[in-house]
């Protein structure tokens, strides 16, 4: 009988790469997804597959979930640390009713779970490299905690439903995943400084001693399924055992890309706690370890982000007057873009106070406003999945009184 996965999350940058990898290997896999974060182009990819399915379903929400079941990939979850920070109740949210939702699906089928936490547990830590047995340096109210602490949770009721129930879970921790299929809105800091690069831009680090384990996604992919075929409780670190200084990480692209300079200073684009993974619990217990190297890594992802930005459409904005006063003089209202979507969460991700006016928690249009690509209201067409293509012009309109 072949394998049957159901992955949550699975629309994303890492979940796409991962359900490519459990197909190849013959299995059955069905995402679950609310497609807050929109639709990668590698999904429609694979649709293409009879043994893929895909439900648009908000994990936070209980699934009722019927067909046998072999293992449950647990990834759903907000990222990006602009997002996090802007939207600490969502995060939680994931974090704890959606991890409670995936983990009673495992229980009731029997199944094993593999949940992904997060390099965030550990904090600002004050050890370096970090074992599975350092217990963080964690600020509970600080501008990261929605992030944190809902992984914090994640791992602490996957341990209490292997200890009260018997659920076969297994607990990851990523560092610092990257690789092809990271759009260009991503804002961690290989797409950010690959998409500066390619614009002939600075690249500006904050610190360059800070230090980054970056892990290329195909050997993370790898870390997960060996995790899944495991009865490993984890947690167990997923990352580069070598840490990489940003102001290396930053020269590196540069000379990879061909243009872009790079310049010391302060930028939000590199904040952040040094981390690097002690992985002798991995090679141990999973007989895991990365094999890329980062120049073959930021070449592969060079690649294939230089195809996504060459597909973009040059995007501008005409918001209403009204808006223009809560923005900072001379405001950037114009980016890249290959879908409405995209548009709309790099524009409101850059002056967060627009995101209530045109975006839900869950990534949705509001309903009192009204997009326009042209003269069509873009839920005429296929809402934030509408493609994008030139120079384009989209409109916002309140669609009421108030909006």
């Amino acid at each position: 009988m072949r394998e049957q996965i159901l992955v949550t999350g699975g629309a994303g940058f890492i979940g796409t790469h991962l359900c490519a990898a459990l197909l190849e290997r013959g299995a059955h896999v069905t995402v679950v997804d609310n497609l807050s974060a929109g639709r990668l182009p590698a999904l429609a990819e694979l649709q293409q597959c009879d043994r893929f399915r895909l439900v648009e379903h908000d994990i936070t929400v209980p699934l009722d979930w019927e067909a046998p079941l072999t293992a449950v990939m647990h990834l759903a979850s907000p990222i990006g640390p602009a997002y996090v920070r802007d939207h600490p109740v969502s995060t939680l949210m994931a974090g704890s009713a959606g991890t409670v939702n995936a983990l009673e699906i495992a229980r009731r089928h029997r199944a094993r779970i593999v949940l992904v936490s997060s390099a965030e547990v550990y904090g600002d830590p004050a050890v370096q490299p970090q074992p599975e047995t350092y217990t963080g340096n964690t600020d509970p109210v600080g501008p990261m905690s929605g992030y944190q602490e809902a992984k914090r949770f994640l791992e602490a009721m996957a341990t209490a439903y292997r200890r009260e129930h018997g659920v076969n879970t297994g607990i990851v921790r990523p560092f610092n995943v990257y690789g092809p299929g990271m759009l260009p809105s991503d804002r961690r800091v290989v797409a950010a400084f690959v998409v500066k690069a390619l614009a002939g831009q600075e690249l500006v680090v904050n610190g360059p001693d800070a230090v980054r384990s970056l892990c290329y996604i195909d050997d993370f992919v790898a870390g997960l399924i060996a995790m899944m075929e495991s009865d490993a409780p984890g947690p167990v670190n997923l990352g580069a055992g070598e840490g990489t200084e940003i102001g290396d990480l930053a020269a590196l692209v540069v000379s990879t890309v061909g243009s872009g300079t790079v310049r010391t200073g302060a930028s939000a684009e590199t904040g952040g706690a040094s981390r690097c993974p002690d992985i002798t619990l991995a090679r141990e217990t999973l007989g895991w370890k990365p094999t890329t190297s980062l120049v073959h890594g930021i070449r592969a992802t060079l690649d294939g982000m230089r195809t996504v930005i060459e597909a973009q459409a040059t995007v501008r904005f005409d918001v209403p007057s009204a808006w223009t006063t809560l923005l900072p003089p001379a405001p950037e209202l114009q980016c890249r873009a290959v879908s409405v979507g995209a548009a709309l969460r790099w524009l409101t991700a850059t002056h967060p106070v627009l995101a209530p006016r045109l975006l839900s928690p869950q990534g949705q249009l509001v309903p009192w406003t009204n997009v326009y690509l042209g003269q069509d209201n873009v839920r005429d067409l296929k809402g934030l999945d509408t493609v994008l293509t030139g120079e384009v012009t989209l409109t916002a309109l309140p669609a009421m009184a108030g909006g």
